[in-house]
């Protein structure tokens, strides 16, 4: 009877076990469909834009030194200091020279009194010519003697070979000059450039004289300018090609070093890929990228590159999407690859 009694208790056991489960897959939903808004992707055109990033550089920049050796006994500027075309910037003792030229002037008299003397023998010819030679070499000497010395007093003095801004002073008082030391570095700047570098793909498209619009962060101020040099040789390293646009600078205020950004229009127009900027998502890592659906209406992540984002709200894909993708432009930060979506 016992044995009877455990039997019916297992069977009541099992049966309430499996009505247990059903209860629970009854219970169990399928995971909703989450509600989104597509958009099938179509080329436009776009009137084409190249963007770079550049950097101010002087028209000219130049390494002033003295001609003559010698002790500076006056720097007429500073660093930082504007200075025209001829302006004093500094001098040097000139003593010992001076000193050459009063004895260059000594020897050229002396050798002039000779020569009128001589000279007057030597035409009625009572001089033999190897003398008249002589003396007329020596002439010659000392008056190239005379006009070297009174060069070197020249060069104690030493002047701005153009207008600009004393960027570094080498020399004080009291230290020593000579020829091919620097003494100063100048740059000019009422014109100056916006260097960019440019890959092979784009150098074709850039022409001289095509305009461009330089911005600079620093003065939040917008300068228009021409492109003016296109260096035909690659850098060996970036296979990327230099170009210079040359901006007019009156207002000194655009200084060498400034970083800038440049925009050229060329006018020619290129089929791209627009899709609106709230289709967009961009993770913690600062990689962007949208979400792609099928016939299936399933989403996958996509990662795309990002280009220009146009006056309408819309960002230019460079990579990642091609013509005709079905994209999530609403309501996809609820959803994870493979979510099934509706729209």
């Amino acid at each position: 009877m016992k044995a009877k009694t455990n039997y019916f208790s297992t069977l009541l056991a099992l049966a309430l076990l499996t009505v247990s489960c059903n209860n629970k897959n009854e219970g169990e939903e399928k995971p909703q469909a989450v509600k989104v808004s597509v958009q099938k992707i179509q080329k436009v055109d776009k009137i084409q834009e190249l963007n770079y990033s550049a950097t101010i550089e002087a028209d000219n920049t130049a390494q002033v030194s003295f001609a003559a050796a010698g002790t500076v006994n006056n720097v007429a500027v500073n660093e930082g200091q504007t200075v025209k075309n001829g302006q004093l910037l500094a001098t040097i003792d000139a003593t010992t020279y001076s000193n050459a030229l009063q004895i260059a002037n000594l020897s050229y008299e002396q050798s002039a009194d000779t020569y009128k003397r001589l000279n007057e023998l030597y035409v009625k010819g009572s001089l033999p010519e190897k003398d008249y030679i002589d003396i007329k070499t020596k002439l010659a000497q000392s008056a190239a003697n005379k006009r070297i010395s009174a060069k070197q007093i020249a060069d104690t003095r030493l002047y701005a070979p153009m207008s600009g801004i004393i960027t570094h002073r080498f020399i004080e008082r009291g230290s020593t000059a000579a020829p091919g030391i620097p003494a100063f570095s100048i740059i000019k700047t009422d014109m100056v450039y916006a260097k960019i570098t440019v890959p092979e793909s784009e150098v074709g498209i850039l022409k001289h004289g095509m305009t461009a619009n330089v911005f600079i962060p620093t003065l939040n101020d917008s300068i228009k300018g021409k492109i003016s040099i296109i260096n035909p040789q690659a850098d060996d390293r970036s296979k990327t090609f230099t170009i210079k646009i040359k901006i007019d600078n009156g207002s000194q205020k655009l200084l060498p070093g400034m970083l800038a950004y440049v925009k050229v229009n060329p006018m020619k127009t290129e089929k791209v890929i627009v899709i609106p900027a709230t289709a967009v998502i961009r993770d913690a890592d600062d990689i962007t990228y949208v979400y792609v659906t099928n016939n299936n209406k399933t989403v996958v992540r996509k990662r795309i590159t990002v280009g220009s984002i146009t006056g309408m709200q819309e960002i230019v894909i460079k990579e990642g999407l091609s013509e005709n993708d079905i994209i999530v432009t609403a309501g996809q930060s609820r959803l994870k690859d493979g979510a099934q979506v509706s729209f």
